[in-house]
């Protein structure tokens, strides 16, 4: 399926609109005095891999699996308002897990607003601001899966080449780089207009419901240069009242975030693509995460009362990424990472929590909806690591349940080819 670009296809989907909320009276005198755009956009990503994790106290055998790359489907459109100002909408859906039948690992389906949904209002002047479900700035403006920005591996390429595939390094907080990268709800953001190749925005994410009783919002700034071949970009994102999971960090469990109260985890990184004239694309990546922790202390003989303890633990990732465009076809594309050790950790020794990833394979461009590529993956992770799959990842304990997870030390790897269809 090709994008409604034709205007009069726009024209009726968007009278069809605002006719079903309006009455066709007043959607039809709005499209005589406003322009009005509706397109729909998406894709289709499917692998056939085979897959095994090893190293750690439940090892997860070899088999082969299809596996999807992150999917999706999205409806979206503007309507003018006065001038340059326009009405932006978007309501995009995951189509993630369609092997599966829309359930992944964990037993979680998804809803049709499960991806990027929002309303705004968009200027060429004052820039955009935007409510609703949506990627942080610290995601969307200066992410590692798309061209400093986004999530568009395989569409666009950013520093993670391999973004949108089981090969991918980044964008999650069981990935090997990118973990402050994530999508926030009930949230508002804000970017700046383009000025000779710079941009910066904002987000925040309230949290309406308080379940713990602590407030846990979540921001983000970002700003980001672009010139010419040259991209450059840095980003902060900061969560309240969260912290390690202590309890499950001493259980062996692997390093988890839960709601802490009195102490915050933060992120910052910075990012830069370069294409040379010989149509190689280089991505390097630097990111840095604090994770507040607090610990109680029993009575002992000596002393009858319990104390808190509270501090930070820190931990340091890396990542580059190698792409050389051979011909029109054919992109070879290679990418590795490396997790630092975990600083001040309350378990283990720090360097247990490291882990290594090398992604390499290459695509085959048949036309700009249609690409097959092949790939090759391996995670090497420490004693109490226990980084993912980016896309359909590995759960050795738990598997179809909301607690699924992949037993630290294991080492995944995976091997296929896939085929992504854009419309």
């Amino acid at each position: 399926m090709t994008p409604l670009n034709n205007h009069y296809t726009r024209k009726l989907l968007a009278a069809a609109l605002l006719a079903a909320l309006s009455g066709s009276a007043l959607a039809d005198g709005i499209l005589e005095n406003r322009h009005v755009e509706t397109r729909i956009y998406g894709f289709l990503n499917g692998e056939i891999e085979s897959v095994k994790a090893v190293g750690g106290a439940t090892p997860y055998a070899s088999r082969g699996r299809i596996s999807d790359g992150n999917s999706r489907i999205g409806f979206a459109g503007s309507i003018g308002l006065r001038g340059d100002v326009s009405g932006i909408w978007q309501i995009e859906g995951s189509l993630n897990n369609f092997d599966e039948g829309g359930v992944n690992g964990q037993g979680k389906s998804a809803t049709i607003e499960s991806r990027n949904t929002f309303v705004g209002i968009d200027s060429k002047r004052f820039g955009r601001f935007i409510v609703g479900n949506n990627d942080s700035v610290y995601r969307s403006l200066v992410g590692s899966g798309g061209a400093l920005g986004g999530n568009l591996g395989l569409t666009v390429q950013g520093v993670d080449v391999w973004n949108n595939t089981s090969a991918q390094l980044s964008g999650n907080a069981d990935s090997l780089f990118g973990r402050g990268e994530a999508r926030y709800k009930n949230s508002a953001h804000y970017l700046s207009p383009e000025w000779r190749g710079f941009q910066a925005g904002a987000s925040y994410g309230f949290d309406e419901q308080r379940s713990t009783g602590d407030d846990r919002a979540r921001y983000s700034l970002a700003a980001k240069y672009s010139i010419g071949a040259f991209s450059i970009g840095a980003g902060y994102d900061r969560q309240q009242n969260t912290g390690v999971d202590v309890e499950n960090l001493s259980k062996g469990f692997g390093m988890r975030n839960t709601s802490v109260s009195g102490v915050n985890t933060s992120f910052y990184k910075l990012l830069a693509t370069y294409k040379f004239p010989t149509k190689t694309s280089l991505g390097l990546g630097f990111e840095s995460g604090s994770y507040g922790y607090a610990v109680q202390s029993l009575p002992t003989p000596g002393n009858i009362y319990t104390s808190l303890t509270t501090g930070s633990m820190k931990q340091r990732s890396v990542m580059a990424s190698l792409s050389q465009e051979v011909g029109y076809d054919v992109t070879v594309m290679l990418a590795a990472g490396k997790l630092g050790k975990l600083d001040n950790t309350t378990f283990a020794k720090p360097d247990d929590f490291g882990a290594t990833q090398v992604s390499l394979g290459a695509t085959y461009k048949i036309d700009e909806q249609f690409m097959p590529y092949v790939y090759f993956t391996r995670i090497n992770n420490k004693a109490q690591q226990n980084v993912n799959l980016g896309q359909s990842p590995l759960h050795s304990n738990n598997s179809g349940k909301d607690d699924a997870f992949l037993a630290p030390g294991n080492s995944p790897r995976a091997f296929g080819f896939g085929f992504i269809a854009r419309f």
